[in-house]
């Protein structure tokens, strides 16, 4: 059975399991005999129960080839608008997200709305539901025209200042700005170790911009070059079921600061990297202040 990113598929939760750091979760049985598992704390309101059948999409695979689900909101379909009251203001007008709604379920989502002097408490602000994640709406205004002029900026390198650390979803982030004015943020737990502090001036390039209509920027990495080989220490390698449901392979290594980075390869290159400690890979980008490989062909 091939499974494919971005698709739904059918599931049934078969049972409830608690796995160690990860918690309460979800089995979810496919008819091709396929299981997988679904965090159950963010769908507590969903009144998911056992022997349920339930849509999924294939939201992501990690660099461990674990697969990542998310099923489809009981109200909210992705793309539809719907009525939100307004129930708090950022008088920050700069801010990335200068307000907040509420959702059917009663939780509270921050957005960014352009022209927020327009609305007051209370009001139902006709928002899209861009995408719906870990059990809550990612909602924007509809602006084409804004959507179109960031697009053109993806690629663009440029020079921010470091001038807040804010806490959003009891995450810490980094706010970069530009003359002032607030054009991105990075979540600090993915760059502690590049050393960053309040006030320092960064060099970004800009690789595509986020549902609350803000750039998305990757720093400049101060150990690796795209395009550049080097080597690196093997951690481990992990065998999974990959979309297609072929066995597949992908050799954990360390960078310099130990970060873990996932690197696919066949069954001919594992078997001589199982006695290796150390191989060489080539740099193809960077994400979440991790560098991207890919394996040396010498070793395929």
């Amino acid at each position: 059975m091939k499974f494919e990113k971005g698709s739904w598929y059918s599931f049934t939760i078969s049972g409830l399991t608690n796995i160690p750091e990860k918690g309460d979760c979800y089995v979810l049985s496919h008819e091709s005999g396929r299981k997988m598992l679904l965090k159950s704390s963010f769908y507590t309101k969903y009144n998911f129960v056992l022997g349920q059948n339930i849509e999924c999409r294939i939201d992501k695979v990690n660099c461990s080839g674990q697969i990542f689900l998310e099923p489809k909101h009981p109200i909210y379909a992705e793309g539809n608008l719907y009525s939100f009251p307004l129930i708090k203001v950022n008088k920050e007008e700069k801010s990335l997200f200068n307000a907040t709604v509420k959702d059917v379920f009663d939780n509270e989502i921050d957005v960014f709305i352009p022209q927020i002097k327009r609305y007051k408490i209370n009001d139902s602000i006709l928002l899209k539901v861009v995408q719906v994640k870990k059990g809550a709406a990612v909602l924007q205004q509809d602006k084409p025209e804004v959507i179109t002029t960031l697009e053109k900026q993806i690629g663009k390198k440029m020079k921010l200042r470091i001038t807040n650390i804010t806490k959003y979803n009891s995450e810490d982030y980094y706010i970069l700005t530009e003359e002032n004015i607030d054009k991105a943020k990075l979540k600090v737990k993915h760059f502690k170790k590049y050393g960053f502090a309040i006030g320092d001036e960064i060099s970004c390039q800009v690789t595509g911009f986020d549902l609350n209509n803000s750039i998305v920027v990757e720093p400049v990495n101060p150990w690796y070059v795209v395009g550049k080989s080097y080597l690196f220490k093997v951690d481990s390698i992990v065998e999974y079921v990959d979309l297609e449901g072929n066995i597949s392979y992908n050799v954990i290594v360390l960078d310099i600061v130990k970060n873990k980075c996932g690197v696919k390869v066949d069954d001919h290159a594992v078997t001589r990297i199982s006695k290796m400690n150390k191989i060489k890979c080539k740099v193809k980008g960077f994400r979440k202040g991790r560098p991207q490989l890919e394996i040396d062909p010498i070793y395929c």
